[in-house]
């Protein structure tokens, strides 16, 4: 079944706007969930009992004063305040508007890449989901189970990038397996328990959604991605590195380019 969300004869600008201000509401909502998670689900070590994801509103960390609604709109906003806060002075990280025009952009390019149906919704709202879990477990090297779970048993279900029901379970054992295996075999080499289970779990998800035949190629970039900004951040004293954006990374390389790489795999692939 092909659910489209335009008529090939009608202008599909106005549904990139939308695409556009969605994916960055969303993002925003999602450096909102990245600060507060932690907080409500108890995993810093003094949370605040009173910082949830619904309560309170939006406010300055420094000054702890409601922001004004004009400042909320994605990146719109950063550029009014001209990156700070409105009533201290507070500089803003630009990160925040950063992954704001990120998630926008990425919704936008993955309905004009997939099409304007359930594939490429889905692609979109994958983007977004992906791009809170790369945020916030490298902010926290955390990444939460109430998140990776529903995202593992969505996949297993239903995927318009894997049909064959079996190719999900497939790809979803063998993504939670080879990363279980990865991790016990560096630990073992390091002598330290290095084994995660979000990382674990976001693996299998992956699988879940792209199948089995797209498990090799995830993994190679996500090795690849992670070796990338791994090394120079060991090399300067740091211990652990988390490995969600490297997985994430690899979710949507592999994701995007899975018709190119079935096409190898069969050899009806011409240069």
């Amino acid at each position: 079944m092909t659910i489209a969300l335009a008529a090939p004869d009608v202008p599909h600008w106005p549904l990139y706007v939308f695409a556009a201000f969605a994916g960055a509401s969303l993002t925003s909502f999602a450096c909102l969930a990245a600060d507060r998670l932690p907080h409500q689900l108890g995993w810093r070590p003094e949370p605040q009992p009173d910082l949830t994801l619904c309560h309170p509103p939006s406010r300055c960390d420094a000054c702890a004063v409601r922001i004004g609604w004009p400042y909320l709109i994605p990146v719109v906003g950063y550029l009014l305040a001209r990156g700070r806060c409105a009533h201290c002075g507070a500089r803003v990280p630009p990160a925040y508007p950063l992954l704001e025009a990120l998630g926008g952009g990425g919704a936008c390019a993955a309905l004009a890449y997939f099409g304007f149906a359930w594939t490429g919704i889905s692609a979109a709202l994958l983007w977004l989901v992906l791009l809170f879990l790369a945020w916030i477990d490298w902010r926290e090297q955390w990444l939460p189970a109430v998140v990776t779970q529903p995202l593992f048993w969505l996949g297993l279900l239903s995927s318009p990038f894997s049909a064959d029901a079996m190719d999900r379970i497939q790809g979803a054992f063998g993504g939670c397996v080879l990363m279980w295996l990865a991790m016990k075999v560096v630990g073992f080499a390091r002598r330290a328990d290095l084994v995660a289970g979000g990382d674990i779990a976001l693996a299998a998800a992956a699988g879940a959604w792209l199948g089995l035949t797209a498990l090799p190629l995830f993994l190679l970039v996500a090795s690849l991605g992670f070796l990338a900004y791994a090394w120079p951040l060991r090399r300067r004293g740091r211990l652990f590195v988390p490995m969600g954006p490297a997985l994430a990374l690899g979710w949507i390389a592999a994701q995007w380019a899975l018709p190119a790489w079935r096409a190898v795999l069969q050899g009806g692939w011409t240069w």
